[in-house]
């Protein structure tokens, strides 16, 4: 189940009842993506991470596999990811105080 402050957005190109961006105040945590050549699925993870190297992808057999899967993992890291989004949001503050008024 996913956790009540997690919530789906649908950005980009995304249909709307198929929202693909799963977000965490306001933070991507991750999306869901297709590919235009095949029509195959794949989720990139972690999204809040600045190091593109600390990211993770994996490919999903279709959109609600994709989007089952990727609420699983939010469960499963929430706390983690609270922690990661908590601090991206704290350095953000830090380097532009004005945006966050």
């Amino acid at each position: 189940m996913l956790p009540p402050d997690f919530r789906w957005r649908s950005v980009g190109t995304a249909p709307f009842e198929q929202p693909n961006s799963l977000l965490l105040d306001s933070t991507e945590v991750l999306r869901l993506h297709r590919r235009v050549d095949d029509g195959t699925w794949w989720v990139s993870l972690n999204n809040q991470r600045d190091d593109w190297c600390l990211r993770k992808h994996r490919e999903c057999s279709g959109y609600e596999q994709g989007k089952a899967g990727a609420e699983l993992w939010a469960e499963r890291h929430q706390e983690r990811l609270r922690t990661e989004v908590d601090r991206r949001i704290k350095t953000m503050a830090d380097r532009k105080p004005f945006l966050m008024r």
